[in-house]
């Protein structure tokens, strides 16, 4: 035991109270060597590969030899509530009526409820803990942060949840952490007529799209309720039509038999990164009906553009500000697989979508259906 421990022991043996505040310490300081030392075995955790007893033991371990310093089972109990839940914010993972958590500073927490933002009356203690709760939630699922890769976005597929955070040095203001909650069952597409998503003609008019097997692209700004649309449309498919869902991180969570979840993998496996391009161009091999793309980012529109060529359908969603803007955004994103003129690309994107849906405001403002 080192010259300042051995001090502190006697202060503490002098006075108990000092145990107390004086946790808080022991905590992050523990939290730290764990998350750097067991990041591996915490990923491990969560994805039911290890059972939880590994880390437990190595956590009572560390706690326990330093015992003499700290109440060591409040100590525990603290790491134990931290790394296995999400601490001060675990009552608003939990309130179904919360849809987004979106903490801009260690003390500034915002709450959709409803679709409407409020500020929560809870904080961080400091930017130190904020951004060490931020490491944990990324490396629990899987993910990798730190001074090189400064963003990450991970799923915590038992809460329905995708997580983004990014830190410094990309975030000059500090670390910053968004948390989009996914309901745990779709909303049947009678639901968003009650909730005022969409009218009864426009359900009328989806419904009959899916029995057709018609081409759905869905378009719209973040937090519109595009997935929250896609979601509606899986689950009303008809029982025999065979899908594969392509996903970067897990959202929409198929109630259905009939469909196949892919996923892309961050980390490389044999050699090779899996990514969503590759996931679409296997998919087409299959033996399959539908494929769908939760959301397309990159150069993969150009092979969900190829898919809409062939017999299969295709189901996707697309950040942009007007349908007529996904046209652009499409030819945009496949600019680099086509050397093909402006003008074919877009004669082959609009023979490839039957109907543009998008949504603005967590409603549909347009439907157009390519004549």
């Amino acid at each position: 035991m080192g010259v300042v421990e051995s001090l502190f022991k006697s202060a503490v043996e002098e006075n108990p109270a000092l145990r107390v505040r004086t946790d808080g310490m022991a905590v992050d300081r523990l939290l730290d060597e764990i998350v750097v030392a067991c990041a591996g075995l915490i990923a491990d955790i969560e994805d039911k590969k290890v059972e939880p007893a590994f880390l437990t033991r190595e956590i009572e371990k560390r706690v326990d030899s330093q015992k003499e310093l700290y109440d060591p089972e409040g100590v525990k109990r603290t790491i134990f509530d931290t790394i296995y839940g999400y601490g001060i914010l675990q009552t608003y993972i939990t309130d179904d009526s919360i849809s987004d958590i979106d903490a801009t500073r260690y003390d500034y927490i915002l709450a959709k409820r409803r679709g409407v933002f409020e500020r929560l009356p809870v904080a961080f203690s400091s930017e130190e803990v904020f951004e060490r709760y931020c490491r944990l939630l990324i490396v629990r699922h899987g993910g990798i942060i730190n001074e090189v890769d400064t963003h990450c976005r991970v799923s915590d597929k038992k809460h329905f949840l995708r997580i983004n955070v990014s830190i410094p040095p990309r975030n000059i203001s500090g670390t910053a952490l968004s948390i989009r909650k996914h309901p745990k069952s779709a909303y049947s597409l009678d639901s968003l007529v009650q909730i005022g998503f969409m009218s009864e003609n426009e359900r009328v008019l989806l419904e009959s799209f899916n029995r057709q097997k018609r081409n759905i692209l869905i378009c719209g700004k973040g937090g519109s309720g595009k997935t929250t649309l896609l979601r509606s449309l899986i689950e009303d498919v008809d029982e025999y039509e065979r899908m594969l869902i392509c996903e970067t991180d897990s959202e929409i969570y198929p109630q259905r038999p009939n469909a196949i979840v892919q996923k892309i993998h961050k980390r490389r496996e044999s050699g090779n990164a899996v990514t969503l391009e590759t996931l679409i161009r296997e998919g087409l091999t299959m033996s399959l009906d539908t494929y769908c793309i939760g959301e397309i980012v990159g150069d993969e529109a150009w092979d969900f553009i190829k898919a809409g060529h062939t017999d299969h359908r295709t189901l996707a969603t697309l950040h942009a500000n007007s349908a007529e803007d996904a046209i652009n955004r499409l030819m945009l994103l496949s600019e680099n697989k086509t050397r093909l003129k402006p003008e074919a690309v877009k004669q082959i994107i609009e023979s490839a979508l039957d109907v543009i849906v998008y949504l603005k405001g967590f409603k549909i403002a347009e439907i157009i259906e390519n004549p």
